[in-house]
């Protein structure tokens, strides 16, 4: 592992981590291009809440609110300039949190127990509960479970819609760890809207990425961005799996990332705050 010192737009450093399991194809990457809204530096932190540990966040744009996830076990709505709407606890380790337009419903990933739970923001209740099936490729625990110690699993968690797929789309998660790899999942959302069920990986990118932090899937590009808290890397990925660019990412254990419809770009940080940015990528690199 090297450490690279980058001068950031606004005249602040950034530590950039690079390491073979990050990105093993790909040179140091440039700054992500940003501006914050108040003056350079941490300034746009906009949790008026003082969430413990927020792991995931998704902008939900039938409501044009985000939500936010905590790993102490916690949900919360925000308005984009971060006055509360509500806040509740919600057991568990929650570590990311994605959004279906078409229903409204939001899908949250708990580590450890590595289940996926569907959550009605109306009702603010958890209306059903999917495992996750850990086989893949006639490996029985591909995703494996450590039983001696914590089991760093499931991290982060996008819903890509496709509107000729049975289920409305699939999942993307990133697993921590045992092994680090971004598997694409589908869950009988439709097919079977009552009853038990499971969440079954079909298919697993090539990407090599290393602690997966978070991910939103950005229609437009129709790619994955990818923050890797690792390594202070935010990665665009295609869907086939292909590392399209990679950017030097401000923050410190960023653990939640999301895009809004004005363009502002929002970091949840394990050690706390949710910080707003402008996202200051090109807009011809960000239409389809």
């Amino acid at each position: 592992m090297s450490i690279q010192k980058v001068c950031c737009p606004a005249g602040a450093l950034a530590l950039v981590f690079l390491s073979a399991a990050c990105a093993p194809s790909l040179a140091p990457g440039i700054v992500f291009p940003h501006q914050w809204p108040g003056k350079p530096g941490f300034d746009g932190n906009i949790d008026r809440i003082g969430i413990k540990g927020p792991s995931g966040i998704v902008f939900h744009p039938g409501r044009k609110t985000l939500f936010v996830v905590g790993d102490k076990g916690s949900i919360a709505e925000l308005r984009k300039d971060g006055t509360p709407v509500f806040s509740q606890a919600l057991p568990g380790d929650l570590e990311g949190i994605t959004v279906d337009p078409a229903t409204g419903l939001l899908y949250i990933v708990v580590e450890g127990d590595d289940v996926i739970l569907e959550f009605d923001p109306e009702r603010r209740a958890v209306l059903r509960r999917f495992p996750i099936n850990r086989a893949f490729g006639g490996n029985p625990e591909f995703l494996e479970k450590q039983r001696g110690r914590y089991d760093d699993g499931v991290e982060s968690i996008a819903w890509v819609p496709n509107p000729s797929h049975r289920e409305g789309g699939t999942f993307y998660i990133g697993n921590q760890w045992d092994p680090p790899v971004i598997v694409e999942v589908e869950v009988p959302l439709r097919s079977r809207p009552t009853g038990p069920a499971e969440a079954r990986i079909i298919r697993v990118l090539p990407t090599k990425i290393a602690d997966p932090g978070d991910m939103y899937f950005d229609a437009r590009t129709r790619r994955l961005n990818v923050v890797c808290d690792a390594d202070n890397i935010l990665l665009e990925i295609a869907l086939s799996g292909e590392i399209v660019a990679q950017y030097a990412f401000p923050g410190d254990t960023q653990e939640g990332l999301a895009q809004d419809d004005e363009g502002y770009i929002y970091l949840a940080q394990d050690v706390g705050g949710i910080y707003k940015l402008k996202d200051l990528r090109p807009a011809a690199s960000r239409r389809r």
